[in-house]
């Protein structure tokens, strides 16, 4: 069996490249750092370093076993990490995932809510799409997800928490953008930006086809981008006009205007989704109160 500190001196001595420097680094004396590399050797049955008097250098197979000491090395001292974060996690941390638009929309408000009311509480955040957050959800990644609704999975339980209405983004520069609403017959002949959903049923542009059709609009050209902000990009360069939610507009950018829509528009759901078998409390009770803090 290999002793892992003799791994460490190894390294150590590989890196400084001689004995010296490398026992100065490590706190102990030069010889018997040189004695535990020799019974590293032995123990390996390999010849490592080329010593002399002045410098070391690996050998070919001190070369093959620095890479593959530093990586156990790197998984020995992650041991600590590990066991702190699952202790953590155990007492009261959870992990919440939630879309990229959240993070400075609706979700810092939610945060600074709930962690005022409950400051003994962790909570690791990250980003996933919604269809990225199923897959998380499912594997144990996150414990909770904000997702745009709908997502189905047998596993996977969704409650709603809120809807807000779609808003138009429209270029500074645009006449219609001085008015303080604007109708959908403003947006006549005028280019259009989309951007997908996870549910094409539910992406901007079937969602505002069905809207154009309803008030006997014909709209210009449609355009399609990847994303919300690649849309925004093409707004502030005077492309054309982007349907986004309403809470898109805490986002403030340089050539981009928001109005809301005279007629009822198309809503966007939000909700709150989790695996059927979950067993984290401190996951249970921010749902619960989520629930609650939307109904207010």
């Amino acid at each position: 069996m290999i002793d892992l500190r003799r791994l460490r001196y190894f390294v150590a001595v590989a890196e400084e490249e001689h004995f010296g420097r490398a026992a100065a680094r490590l706190g102990i004396s030069q010889p018997p750092l040189s004695e535990h590399i020799k019974q590293l050797e032995d123990a390996l049955d390999a010849k490592l370093l080329y010593r002399t008097t002045r410098s070391v250098r690996l050998t070919t197979q001190g070369e093959a076993l620095l890479k593959h000491a530093k990586s156990i090395l790197q998984d020995t001292d992650r041991c600590r990490e590990i066991v702190q974060m699952a202790g953590q996690k155990s007492r009261k941390t959870f992990t919440l995932g939630l879309l990229h638009a959240h993070a400075y929309t609706f979700v810092p408000q939610l945060l600074r809510d709930y962690l005022n009311t409950y400051p003994e509480l962790r909570i690791n955040l990250v980003e996933y799409s919604t269809v990225e957050q199923v897959g998380r959800l499912l594997d144990g990644t996150i414990d909770v997800g904000l997702i745009r609704e709908p997502a189905y999975h047998p596993s996977l339980r969704t409650q709603h928490l809120f809807s807000e209405p779609y808003i138009v983004a429209l270029p500074q520069d645009w006449e219609i953008s001085r008015q303080d609403v604007v109708s959908v017959h403003d947006l006549a002949r005028k280019p259009m930006i989309g951007f997908p959903s996870h549910d094409y049923r539910r992406s901007t542009q079937s969602l505002f086809r069905d809207y154009f059709h309803q008030h006997r609009v014909v709209i210009g050209e449609r355009l399609e981008v990847r994303t919300m902000h690649a849309a925004l990009a093409l707004v502030a360069a005077s492309r054309g006009f982007a349907p986004v939610p309403h809470s898109q507009s805490k986002l403030r950018l340089h050539g981009v205007t928001y109005r809301p829509l005279s007629e009822p528009p198309p809503e966007l759901a939000v909700g709150i989704a989790w695996r059927e078998d979950i067993h984290s409390e401190t996951a249970l009770a921010f749902m619960r109160y989520c629930s609650n803090y939307f109904k207010t």
